[in-house]
Order: structure tokens, then C-alpha cells, then sequence
């Protein structure tokens, strides 16, 4: 006979089981949803804030700079024409109209030659996109009947570069 079994008590004698006193086991309460503290929900809050503000700024900035991207589509479409004459002319009225948009009408309207040149020159930053020669032949290829030969791989490097790196400040 094994001695160590346990051999509940018959409730019939009056004597009751020890496992029938002992209590149900309770289970902890469920976890909640989003259980965090303060702190946390400051903190999404505030990086929610940090991404509408950035979205935001970079639609702005898009906006303001869709003129950008038209002028350098504009400016790609410019490689098809096969007179100098007529490349001339039409770079020299895009970069008019991209300056237009950019500064001051007032300022813009009325430079030619020499102070178109240099606004064109120092409207760039500290590295102008332009140099002073290829400017004046390709002003001198916009005027004259028979135009020197344009360099117009270069020309059209430079204007691109112009055409994304020119800031106003007034804008």
C-alpha cells in the first residue's frame, strides 16, 4: 500500500477536503489597448506635429518651385531647334521669363546688354552658372544675321544650372 498518496476525506464524516477551501484562481486584469503614459502620448503627438509641418513645407516648396521644372522642360525641348538664331532667342525669353517669375518685374523689365549680363552672372550665388563670353555670343547669336557657332552643350549646361540654383530674395 502506497503511504503517500492522499486520500481525500468522505464529507459524509463531517470532515471536508483541504482543496475544497482554497479559492479559484484569478486571472490578472487584460492589458489595455494602448496602456502608455503620458509622456509617450506627448511624444507621438508632438512627432505627428514634426510630419504635418514637414509634409506641409515640402508641398510648399514643390508649389513654389513647379515654375523651376517647367523651365527645364522647356529648356530640354530647346535642343530641337536647328537655327543658332532661333536657340538664341528662344534661351534668351526663357531665362527672361524665369527671372521675371523670380524677382522683381520692376528690377527685371528693363536690363539688356551689359546689366542683363551681369544680373544673369550674379543672380546665382557665389558661383556664377554663366560666363560673361558665352553670354555675349549667345546675345550677339540672337541679334546678328550670321551668328558666330553656339556652344550650345555648354549653354544649355549653364542654363540649367541657373534655372535650379538662382534664389530671389524677395521671394
Amino acid at each position: 500500500m502506497n503511504t503517500n498518496s492522499q486520500v481525500p476525506m468522505n464529507p459524509a464524516f463531517g470532515q471536508s477536503s483541504p482543496t475544497d477551501q482554497l479559492a479559484d484562481i484569478h486571472l490578472p486584469p487584460a492589458i489595455a489597448a494602448f496602456p502608455w503614459a503620458l509622456g509617450w502620448w506627448l511624444l507621438l503627438g508632438l512627432l505627428l506635429l514634426v510630419v504635418l509641418a514637414s509634409f506641409l513645407w515640402l508641398r510648399h516648396r514643390r508649389r513654389n518651385n513647379a515654375f523651376r521644372r517647367t523651365a527645364l522642360t522647356e529648356l530640354s525641348q530647346l535642343t530641337a531647334i536647328e537655327k543658332d538664331t532661333e536657340f538664341a532667342q528662344q534661351l534668351n525669353q526663357l531665362l527672361r521669363r524665369v527671372a521675371l517669375h523670380s524677382f522683381s518685374k520692376d528690377s527685371i523689365a528693363g536690363l539688356s546688354g551689359d546689366q542683363w549680363t551681369n544680373f544673369l552672372c550674379q543672380s546665382c550665388g557665389d558661383t556664377p552658372a554663366f560666363t560673361n563670353a558665352n553670354l555675349e555670343t549667345l546675345f550677339a547669336a540672337a541679334y546678328q544675321p550670321a551668328p558666330a557657332p553656339l556652344a550650345r552643350d555648354m549653354l544649355i549646361a549653364q542654363s540649367r544650372t541657373w534655372i535650379r540654383r538662382h534664389r530671389s530674395r524677395h521671394v
